[in-house]
């Protein structure tokens, strides 16, 4: 559906640097979107303010320099969506997916129903079918479906689970349909549903009761009162079925319904009368987890944050219920844990929590009745009642029986654990059974050690295909979480998998990956043999897009090597190629690359020229990051041909640009390459300016190469001047405490002590020394 091609659409920018960012929502205020973006990229003054329109400009200026793919994917109200997108991301691209047209400054895409052809290939995928000779049945089924996503993969699973072959299954749903008003996906989850053991229908309808429809297994434990290990057992399975999906908070797993599912099941606790009576249980277990961790430690900031948006809306319920007290105690709890919500940027969120715990001058209205819209009277009467019948041997669901199936999810889940093991669905006549492939292991794609045992268990069963599956998971997470040497490894076992399965394009995706990472850990060499290799498969296969990534890899690693000429030509040739494709995006790139390798092969006209070219590019894509680089790259060739003032033009203006990115590495060397400049043009005030700033940018980051590099630069400058042969002596001492053991601060020190014996026979009066070298740094980076 919706989001499946959202997702699809941002797996493309997720390779890029600017990626993605992914909102879901549910009808959240301007001022949570706003939040919500501060936390994301960890803007403090975004975080921890408790006024957050006031910031709309900041989130403007993180957004417009992040440049991601912004999706909005949930129900958001048309004018808040609006506000939001033109205030803060109106350069940007953006998603916004939502289950009913909203009018706004954007182009409305309806998503129609898969043709024929896509439906039956969507469902044998979900089921495991290989063969066509179901395909007259998996069309009749597909067609009974409406060619629907959702309910495509849920009838999938469920047909794979109870063992039926689509003909059969398709009768089944015709019985159904009878039920649901011809509605396909409520057949398609309600047929699902009722053949469920009740364990597990007792777990979705506890999820029901929850007021977002998603929590960790370690809330659903506490309103059920089931051990966490047999909630997420549960919870894995209804995965597989396609009634729940998982992510990752916090290292720790976290589960929602889709909001199909989810209606379902509060319908049918609704039209039982106890959907009332389980709400009072999940702010029970709401407030019992707040209290639980109202400490202030690193886990209990990553557990409260995990549940604060239920936490939230268990308060907000309360209001409307009369309850304000709720509102309160949990603030209580939550203000126990220390500086949370400062450190973890959810200061808007404890105001607003702070307003719902806050007693009211009038009573409060009693809460309305609960009423139910049409589609929800609809959802409520999916299941068969007592007189109706269907042909498959699933105990039928009538509202009677909701609460033993709550006591059976409640009470049963300390039984042997080995149940939730047995069959999801009662068996069906032999002669209606099929077997396609098993379902698929669950493959826990952003958890590094459950897809280490994925792999190991893959490995037992000799799956080649899993195994690259799975390795290829393991390296991108770790390539995410800069373990770059470590992936190198895994890409490499991958590699030697594809070849094994003569699979070429793997192979070549796989030459791609570690030609790039090897550039990132100087293993240019071997990046060399790997992007030469790839290069000719790609030529092969007619791929043109990973040929021009080889290209641009294979000459970032010859300007490793310093072989500057080869490295020119590659970019060249790539160059060629994106003008060919009319690419601008790759071609301001192969341009920057370029002109590095001309400045490096002693052609600075060249480079100059080149990037200009570039610059006009960045300019006109907006990309202000590599717009600052690219003057910096400018001031440097100036800086070759002794065209100082040039030089020190173009440095001025990319350290604005840096400054304004606040891109810390491209400040310090700007601010480095200005002291030199200035220096060569007789500006020594300026040249001792800038070195300082510089110095202090190397204190902040703690690069302990660069604080060493920048004070032997401000040693020689200070030498000039007998009087400053004090502060001099201070700073080389720092750098000799940082590296004891470099020699040319060493040699510098003899130096220093030899010009202050000569200064005191002059009579020199030396500048007084205040502070540290960091000081000395500090003072003079407060001038920018």
């Amino acid at each position: 559906g919706k989001t499946a091609l959202a997702a699809t659409l941002a797996s493309a920018y997720a390779q890029q640097p600017s990626g993605v960012l992914w909102l879901n929502t549910e009808d959240d205020t301007l001022e949570a979107l706003l939040v919500r973006v501060g936390r994301a990229y960890e803007i403090t003054d975004i975080t921890t303010t408790d006024n957050p329109t006031a910031m709309v400009g900041a989130v403007a200026a993180t957004l417009t320099q992040h440049k991601p793919l912004l999706v909005l994917d949930g129900k958001l109200d048309a004018q808040i969506a609006a506000k939001f997108i033109t205030r803060c991301a109106d350069r940007l691209p953006v998603l916004v997916l939502n289950r009913e047209p909203l009018e706004g400054p954007w182009a409305t895409v309806e998503l129609q129903p898969l043709d024929s052809a896509q439906a039956v290939a969507m469902f044998k995928q979900e089921c495991g079918l290989t063969t066509p000779d179901q395909d007259p049945g998996v069309l009749q089924l597909v067609n009974l479906l409406g060619r629907l996503p959702f309910a495509l993969g849920v009838a999938a699973r469920a047909m794979l689970a109870s063992k039926q072959t689509p003909a059969a299954y398709a009768s089944v749903l015709n019985q159904v349909m009878t039920t649901t008003a011809g509605n396909p996906s409520q057949a398609a989850l309600a047929a699902s549903f009722g053949a469920l053991n009740g364990a597990l229908q007792g777990v979705i309808l506890i999820m029901g009761a929850t007021f977002r429809g998603e929590a960790t297994p370690e809330m659903l434990s506490l309103i059920s009162g089931a051990p966490n290990e047999s909630i997420q057992q549960a919870m894995n399975m209804l995965v597989q079925l396609r009634l729940a999906e998982r992510s990752v908070r916090y290292n720790a797993p976290y589960y929602r319904l889709h909001s199909i599912t989810y209606a379902f099941a509060q319908a049918r606790l609704t039209s039982s009368d106890r959907l009332k009576d389980l709400q009072q249980k999940v702010r029970d277990a709401a407030l019992a987890y707040a209290q639980k961790y109202s400490v202030n430690t690193p886990d209990a900031h990553n557990r409260l944050a995990a549940e604060l948006e239920n936490c939230l809306a268990v308060a907000r319920w309360a209001v409307t219920q009369g309850q304000r007290d709720i509102g309160a105690a949990l603030l209580t709890a939550l203000n126990g844990a220390g500086n949370f919500g400062n450190e973890r940027g959810y200061v808007y969120e404890l105001t607003r929590l702070r307003g719902m715990g806050a007693a009211t001058a009038f009573p409060a209205y009693p809460p309305e009745p609960v009423t139910m819209t049409p589609e929800e009277l609809l959802i409520a009467n999916l299941l068969p009642d007592e007189d109706d019948t269907l042909d498959y041997d699933g105990d039928d669901l009538d509202d009677d029986d909701d609460d033993a199936l709550l006591a059976e999810a409640e009470d049963d889940f300390d039984d042997d654990e080995a149940e939730l093991d047995d069959e999801l669905y009662e068996d069906v006549p032999e002669d209606e059974v099929f077997s396609p492939t098993a379902v698929p292991m669950v493959i826990p794609f952003d958890d590094l050690e459950g897809l280490r045992a994925a792999l190991n268990q893959a490995r037992q069963l000799s799956d080649k295909p899993k195994q690259v599956e799975i390795l290829r998971g393991i390296g991108k997470l770790q390539t995410a979480q800069g373990m770059n040497t470590e992936a190198l490894t895994i890409y490499d076992e991958a590699l030697a998998l594809y070849e094994t399965l003569d699979e070429r394009e793997g192979t070549l995706e796989m030459l791609e990956m570690l030609s790039t990472l090897m550039v990132k850990t100087e293993n240019a060499q071997a990046a060399v043999l790997n992007a030469t290799r790839g290069l000719k498969l790609s030529d092969e296969l007619g791929d043109v897009e990973t040929r021009l990534q080889l290209l641009m890899t294979l000459g970032d690693a010859r300007q490793q090597l310093g072989e500057s000429q080869l490295a020119a030509e590659l970019y060249g040739q790539a160059l060629a190629m994106t003008r060919h494709r009319g690419d601008s995006q790759h071609e301001a790139l192969a341009l920057y690359k370029l002109g590095y390798a001309q400045l490096d092969n002693a052609d600075a006209q060249s480079a100059i020229d080149t990037w200009e070219q570039a610059l006009k590019l960045f300019r006109t894509q907006l990309k202000h990051d590599y717009e600052g680089k690219t003057l910096g790259a400018l001031g440097a060739a100036y800086g070759d041909l002794e065209r100082w003032q040039e030089a020190i033009n173009f440095h001025t203006s990319a350290l604005y640009i840096a400054r304004e990115v606040k891109d810390q590495a491209e400040e310090a060397l700007n601010l480095v390459s200005l002291g030199y400049a200035n220096g060569q043009s007789d500006q020594l005030g300026q040249a001792l300016l800038r070195y300082r700033q510089a110095l202090h940018i190397a204190y902040v980051t703690q690069q302990r190469a660069n604080i060493v590099t920048t004070v032997l630069d401000l040693a020689r400058l200070l030498l000039k001047s007998p009087r400053h042969l004090n502060i001099a002596e201070l700073l080389i001492d720092d750098a000799i405490a940082h590296e004891p053991n470099d020699k040319d601060a060493r040699t510098l020190k003899e130096r220093v002590t030899n010009e202050k014996l000569l200064a005191v026979a002059n009579g020199v009066a030396f500048l007084p020394v205040n502070g540290t070298a960091r000081d000395y740094a500090a003072n003079a980076y407060k001038l920018l």
